[in-house]
């Protein structure tokens, strides 16, 4: 899935959002500016199914992510709130002990990464109010401080 800036004379493709196979929620932030979202089907093989799985597309209020008041902990990829600024430290778990952190203003702008690659843990700062993206394939905590 990628992000999309379409008008009545122009097409603007934008970076992936989501690639995603299996059943499961997930959330993504379509970035300030775009306006629709463009979804590509991948066949593992020619002699396969369709490839397509049953899919539902829904817009949610920030008011309906998950919040980090404390300690929030999941699985794979999850958008959640964040309210103000804060240190959060965050641990990825299990077998694949890999993640990453963005946070995007509630403002709009460009996601910033928030962890480095190869970091299983540690703290980082929250600039602002906005939403964390957690891009993991595995368990995760969170824990506001």
């Amino acid at each position: 899935m990628h992000a999309l800036r379409r008008s009545t004379t122009r097409k603007e493709h934008g970076g992936e959002l989501l690639y995603t196979y299996g059943p499961g929620v997930r959330r993504v932030l379509l970035p300030a500016g775009y306006n629709r979202v463009e979804v590509t089907r991948v066949k593992p093989k020619a002699s396969s199914g369709t490839g397509f799985s049953r899919w539902h597309l829904q817009t949610v209020e920030a008011a309906e992510l998950p919040v980090l008041a404390d300690t929030l902990s999941g699985r794979n990829e999850e958008l959640v709130y964040f309210d103000g600024h804060a240190r959060v430290s965050f641990a990825w778990l299990g077998a694949t002990e890999h993640g990453e952190l963005h946070f995007t203003s509630v403002s709009g702008g460009a996601a910033k990464t928030l962890t480095r690659h190869g970091d299983i843990r540690g703290v980082v700062t929250v600039p602002d109010s906005g939403f964390l993206a957690i891009s993991t394939s595995g368990k995760w905590t969170l824990e506001r401080r």
